[in-house]
Parts: C-alpha cells; sequence; structure tokens
C-alpha cells in the first residue's frame, strides 16, 4: 500500500480526490490451482472411502473368521454325538434345537451327505439379509457324513459402515478445506509478500524505483484524460553522507526512517511517496493547480526537516533539495523524461547552495548536454594527453627568490580554446574523472620539478573528491618513486573541504602522507568557518592565506588587522606562511612588514610554461631577485 497520509488543511489545491489506483493482489497460477484442488480432492476421496472400505473389510472378516469357527466347532459337537447316537441320520426331516448358554444371533444348520437338512439352530430374530454364511464338514473315522452351516447377518455391519462412511465423508470434506485453501492462502500471501518486497524499499516500506515507475505512468494516464496537469518532485537530503559517515549506517538507517514519516505526514492521499535508492526521494503529485501546489508542497517538505533529528541522543541535522517537473495540461510528457528533468532540476538546487528547490526550465537541458559534451571531451584529453601544466613561481620576500612553485592544471578544449578550471573540474569530481586526472597532475609536476635545481619545492593541490579515494597515499608515492623527487620537495595543499568529513580516514591518510616526507598545506586559509580548528587537529607545515585579505590590504584597516591576528597565531604555532594574490609592490612591502615569509601573485609572474618557468630560475641564478621583480 502507498505510504501517504491525508492533509487536509495544508493543501486544498485539489479540486477533488482522483480515484484510487487498484493494487492487484498476486495469486497462484491457474495451472497450480488446479493441481492443488486436484490433490486435495484425491486425498479427501481416499480419506473418504478409504475408512468405510477398511471398517467393512475388518468387520467381514472378522465375522467370516468367527463364522468357520462356530461351524467346525458344531461339526465336532455333531460329531460326538452321533458317536453317542449311531441312529443320529435316521431322524429324517427332524430339526433338534442345540441348547446354548444364552441367545444367539447366529443362525447354525446341520445337512446330511446328501444335503438333506437334519438339524437347525434359530436364533430369536430371523436373519436379515444380507447374509453371510461359512460351512465346515462333519468327518467321522475318515468318511464325511455332512456338513454344518454357520449364519449371521451383516445389516448391523452395514449400518455401522454407513456411520463411519458419513464421519469419513465430513473428514474428506474437511481435508479437502485444508489441503486446497491452506496451501493456496499460504503460497498466495507468499507471492503477496515476495510481490511487496520487489516493490518496495526494505527500510522504509516505501514503494521502490519499479512501483515508482508504475504509479508514475498510471498518474500520466490520468493526467491526459483529465486534463489537468501533475508534478514530479525528486529529492535528496543534504549532509546525509556526513551523519552516514560520522555516527555509522544504523543512525543512517534510522534517520532515514524519520525523514520518511516527516516527509509522509506533508502529501495528500493522493500522492505517492518513493525512495529510488540512498538518499534520494521522489514524489507524484496528480491532479493539483500547478506549479503553485508543487511549489507549496516543496516548501512544506523541507519545512519538514528543518528540526533537528534526535539519533540516539545525537542531533543530527540534515536538509532537503528539491527538482520539479510538470506536465502540461494534457500529460503529453513522457515517464522517464519527467522523471529525468526533475532530477536535472535538483542538481540545479544543490548547485544553487542546497535546502530549496528549483522547476525545471529548457535551458537545464542545454546545460546538461554541454555538460556531456564537457565529460567526453575530457575522456578524450585523458586518453590523449591533452592536459597540460602551468606554473605559478612562489617567492620569499626577504630576498624574492624563488623557493617553488604551484602546479596549475590547464586544458585547450577542442574547438573551444582554453577553458577554466573552475568549468571543467567540478565535471571532473561528478564522474570520477578527477582520480586519473589529479593522478597524472601527481605524476607530471613530480617528474618536472625532479629537474629543478634542489631545494626547489612543487605544490600541487588535491580536490577534496580526489583526497577522499582510498588509494591517494599510493598515488603520491607512486608519482615520487617515479619521478625520483624527493618527498620534501612535494607539497600538497588541501582546503577545508578535505577536512569536513572529519574522519579518521582522512587524518591517516595526512599522517601517513607527512611521514613519509610530503609537506601538507592548508589552502584558501580564513575563507572556512571552521579553519582555526582544524590547525588544532592537524599539525600542518604551511598556510596559505586566501586571496581576499591580500586585495583589501592597501584600504582596508581590519584586512591587516586579521593578517597580522594569522601570522602571529601561524608563527605561535610553527607554520610557514604564504600569501596568495600579491599583486602590487605595496603589497608585497606590507606582507614582508609584518612578517610573511612567501608570496604567489601576479607580481612575481603568472602562471608559466614549464619551459618560461625553467628560464626564469636560470635567470635567478644569474642576477638574484630583481629578476623576478623585472618579469612581474
Amino acid at each position: 500500500m502507498p505510504w501517504s497520509f491525508a492533509l487536509p488543511s495544508l493543501d486544498r489545491v485539489a479540486q477533488e480526490p482522483p480515484p484510487a489506483i487498484a493494487e492487484v493482489r498476486p495469486k497462484a497460477p491457474r495451472g497450480v490451482t488446479r493441481m492443488v484442488t486436484a490433490l486435495a480432492a484425491l486425498a479427501a476421496l481416499l480419506i473418504a472411502a478409504a475408512l468405510p472400505l477398511t471398517y467393512f473389510s475388518a468387520s467381514r472378516y472378522r465375522m467370516i473368521g468367527g463364522l468357520e469357527a462356530s461351524a467346525r466347532i458344531h461339526a465336532a459337537e455333531v460329531v460326538e454325538l452321533v458317536r453317542r447316537n449311531p441312529g443320529f441320520w435316521e431322524f429324517e426331516g427332524l430339526r433338534v434345537s442345540v441348547p446354548r448358554g444364552g441367545a444367539s444371533e447366529e443362525r447354525r444348520r446341520v445337512f446330511a451327505a446328501d444335503g438333506h437338512l437334519v438339524m437347525e439352530s434359530l436364533p430369536e430374530r430371523e436373519l436379515a439379509w444380507p447374509v453371510l454364511s461359512r460351512q465346515a464338514p462333519i468327518t467321522m473315522d475318515g468318511q464325511e457324513l455332512g456338513q454344518v452351516e454357520a449364519a449371521l447377518s451383516m445389516r448391523d455391519v452395514l449400518a455401522s459402515t454407513l456411520v463411519v462412511s458419513l464421519a469419513s465423508c465430513t473428514l474428506g470434506a474437511l481435508i479437502f478445506v485444508l489441503l486446497r485453501i491452506v496451501p493456496l492462502r499460504l503460497l498466495n500471501n507468499a507471492l503477496e509478500r515476495a510481490s511487496f518486497l520487489a516493490a518496495h524499499d526494505l527500510l522504509t516500506g516505501l514503494p521502490n524505483r519499479g512501483l515508482f515507475s508504475d504509479r508514475l505512468r498510471q498518474a500520466l494516464s490520468l493526467a491526459r484524460r483529465d486534463g489537468k496537469p501533475m508534478a514530479v518532485l525528486c529529492l535528496d537530503l543534504d549532509r546525509f553522507k556526513e551523519v552516514n559517515d560520522t555516527l555509522g549506517h544504523a543512525a543512517g538507517d534510522q534517520l532515514l526512517k524519520v525523514v520518511t514519516g516527516r516527509l509522509s505526514s506533508m502529501l495528500r492521499e493522493s500522492d505517492t511517496l518513493a525512495r529510488l535508492g540512498g538518499d534520494e526521494f521522489a514524489v507524484i503529485q496528480p491532479r493539483a493547480e500547478q506549479p503553485r501546489a508543487a511549489a507549496s508542497l516543496a516548501r512544506r517538505l523541507i519545512a519538514a526537516l528543518d528540526a533537528p533529528i534526535d539519533l540516539d541522543g545525537y542531533q543530527a541535522k540534515v536538509g532537503l533539495s528539491i527538482g520539479i517537473a510538470m506536465t502540461d495540461r494534457f500529460g503529453s510528457a513522457d515517464p522517464t523524461q519527467l522523471l529525468r528533468d526533475a532530477d536535472l532540476a535538483l542538481y540545479q538546487a544543490k548547485e544553487a547552495g542546497r535546502g530549496g528547490y528549483r522547476f525545471f526550465a529548457p535551458e537545464m537541458n542545454r546545460k546538461l548536454q554541454e555538460r556531456r559534451a564537457i565529460e567526453a571531451d575530457l575522456r578524450i584529453a585523458l586518453e590523449q594527453g591533452g592536459f597540460r601544466l602551468a606554473y605559478q613561481p612562489q617567492v620569499r620576500l626577504g630576498s624574492g627568490t624563488i623557493t617553488g612553485a604551484e602546479a596549475l592544471l590547464r586544458w585547450a578544449r577542442p574547438a573551444m580554446g582554453e577553458m577554466s578550471p573552475d568549468a571543467f573540474i567540478p565535471v571532473a569530481e561528478d564522474t570520477g574523472l578527477i582520480g586519473p586526472i589529479g593522478a597524472w597532475v601527481l605524476q607530471e609536476a613530480c617528474r618536472r620539478a625532479a629537474r629543478w635545481p634542489d631545494g626547489m619545492t612543487v605544490a600541487v593541490n588535491v580536490s577534496p573528491v580526489q583526497f577522499r579515494q582510498s588509494d591517494l597515499f599510493e598515488v603520491v608515492m607512486a608519482a615520487l618513486e617515479s619521478s625520483g623527487l624527493p618527498p620534501e620537495r612535494l607539497e600538497v595543499e588541501i582546503t577545508e573541504g578535505v577536512l569536513l568529513g572529519d574522519t579518521e580516514e582522512t587524518l591517516a591518510t595526512l599522517r601517513r602522507l607527512r611521514a613519509a616526507g610530503v609537506r601538507i598545506a592548508m589552502d584558501d586559509f580564513g575563507t572556512g568557518y571552521s579553519s582555526l580548528v582544524y590547525l588544532q587537529k592537524f599539525p600542518f607545515d604551511k598556510v596559505k592565506i586566501d586571496r581576499s585579505f591580500i586585495r583589501n590590504l592597501e584600504k582596508d584597516a581590519s584586512a591587516v588587522t586579521i593578517l597580522r591576528a594569522v601570522l602571529g597565531m601561524s608563527n605561535a604555532l610553527g607554520l610557514s606562511t604564504l600569501a596568495e594574490g600579491v599583486e602590487t609592490a605595496a603589497q608585497a612591502e606590507m606582507l614582508r612588514h609584518e612578517g610573511c615569509e612567501s608570496a604567489q601573485g601576479y607580481l612575481f609572474g603568472r602562471p608559466l610554461t614549464p619551459e618560461a618557468l625553467d628560464e626564469l630560475m636560470l635567470r635567478q641564478r644569474h642576477a638574484g631577485g630583481e629578476a623576478l621583480r623585472a618579469l612581474g
């Protein structure tokens, strides 16, 4: 059954509730039903027939045995009587009654050798049909003198058999009912359970992607029939991964159950909420005044997750991003395309800062096509060596000498020209290409830096996505080993985004790199709200002061105050400092005066080709630091 709840006061946009979508309960195949029915009928028939037949046969054989024994005994009595009275056979036509102890229902007759009835013992009542009889010979001195017949009525046996038959038929009917209904009911229940499990999410009980697609097709049919638009909302939890990584999967499962309850409480009875996988949900909103109803629902769903969720004492705060796609009033959309459009709108909502909603617009498709084209060109560039590195010099402010350079990735996209890293790095991160691209950057930067004079370092920025890959340490070590560059001449720059998860794996990787001799620098220091906290959790080698603080040094006294605080803290922690984005001599002089050790920026050189950097280093060796200022 759908997980949806009536919400009478929150949404009155529907003119009337849509007809309920019938839930088809699975049943056993007709062939199986017939086979079970036939087997149950056969078992019932066997029980119904076997008991009375067995009873009748046993009673009949018992009577036969008794009659045969009685005939033999009576034959022996007649022999004894003949010995005492040799003229016994001369009483022709005389019937002699043999005295017995009490009344007997058995009839006994004695016949001479010629078949003449000699003696007869009759019961009190005439034997009723049918009569069962048995004979025994009368033999004396080897000569057969006649026969004795013992007979009994089987009327009582037949009556008892009839009673047993009625009871066995009742038992057979009961067995038929049990053998037919119970197995089929168990089978139908099992099929129903299997069907439910196949169509629903085991954790939340919500419809899964398959059932959601079926509901979506039915909703589109209703929209086409009624001429009313409908909306599909794709939902994605914000910061869910942080809860999973920090508290474990059990807490993540508990969180999803609570979220399911909150989201369901915001829906109408006619809406469908489904879990598509992970922390992704979707809603079908049929027969409503669009787009107002979809926007209203999106705001309610986002508000439903405003309050923290208690997870065994830990207050988890998650948000919700929503993408919305709608049909026209004729419901002429394709289900797959409609869901794809809603998912694309969701991506735009997350790009806009999360915690909001976006409606699908046609230009989003153009952006999607552009992203796919960028992805395809990135793969070609990775296979065919289409990337290159530029190097921006880093100088010591006191002497103006080059101490190293930061490696910067460059890509000249075919038919498009030079492309900014800000345009293609996010695509590489989303598609998983950042791993092999980042490995190439490390390999190439280390290979080039190995040719530089001793003491020159190369700085490589590592993406948070790349850093979270489990083999980053091995990639760095492989680059150092293949290039021959000493580990202390490689500087790995990370941003606060690497440490946001605050996982033990992250800190363990940093410690392994540092233990191997690689220097670790915090890039863009000051732009994140937790930068100071991270300096306490991990002993960095260098802090790179963000360019946003350097830009306003000459005209903003507060920027100078912040700079002094950062430099003082770094000196107290024993960290070296480097200022980014230095563009004027006045900025460089202020930085030097405040105690900043190094800097990089357009004042000292724009990003250079490897050959231009080699030439600059060569000129420095001959002309000193003034060569840099002249170049800048």
